[in-house]
């Protein structure tokens, strides 16, 4: 069996490091700071987000239910819908308000996330862009994008959610790949043994 190299979870620490790190008043400082929350709350890849249009996130200028993926951006090539919760939501209303005081078109077509060319944001400036906030704030070179995914994985993960619902949302075919997503804490471990303790046995 091949071994699987594991990526460290981000601590919700570092994320409010990078957070903090962002001039907010800078070209892209908000939307930088939308991209990072966006990620966490929808677990995504960089280049999945990076080609979303308006009309896949939104409907009459309002935040849809749910993401559907069509296959031809998605890794693999299998569609899937993921759900947005509020936070997400709001990521969505305050990158539309971000985009039409830039001067971007915010018509179904146009990116969601768009370059100063105004076509789509390309992957590798997304990512560089993380990288120079990264380096800026002194965090580790495995706060990479991905890390967001690992995190809303354990996120989920922590909340209770089924393996087979978090690989769907993921896109993953397979289980096993979520087990690389996701790290048991000493607290994990007494919280399950304690979980089937009968009554009246101390744990």
């Amino acid at each position: 069996m091949r071994a699987r190299l594991t990526q460290k979870i981000p601590e919700g620490w570092e994320i409010r490091c990078l957070l903090d790190g962002i001039n907010l008043r800078s070209t892209w400082g908000k939307r930088t700071y939308l991209m990072i929350v966006f990620l966490c709350n929808t677990g995504l890849r960089i280049g999945e987000m990076t080609r979303l249009t308006v009309g896949d996130v939104a409907f009459g200028g309002e935040p849809r239910l749910e993401i559907f993926l069509a296959h031809k951006i998605t890794k693999g090539c299998r569609s899937r819908t993921v759900p947005l919760n509020p936070p997400a939501q709001d990521c969505i209303r305050k990158l539309l308000e971000f985009n039409e005081k830039r001067g971007f078109s915010t018509r179904p077509e146009a990116p969601l996330f768009p370059w100063k060319t105004h076509g789509f944001l390309p992957p590798r400036e997304a990512e560089r862009e993380l990288q120079k906030l990264r380096e800026r704030v002194g965090l580790s070179a495995k706060m990479t994008p991905h890390a967001f995914r690992h995190f809303f994985t354990e996120r989920l993960k922590r909340a209770g959610v089924n393996p087979v619902t978090i690989a769907a949302i993921l896109g993953h075919k397979s289980l096993d790949l979520i087990l690389t997503y996701t790290e048991t804490s000493p607290s994990d471990k007494r919280d399950a043994v304690s979980s089937f303790l009968p009554k009246g046995v101390a744990s």
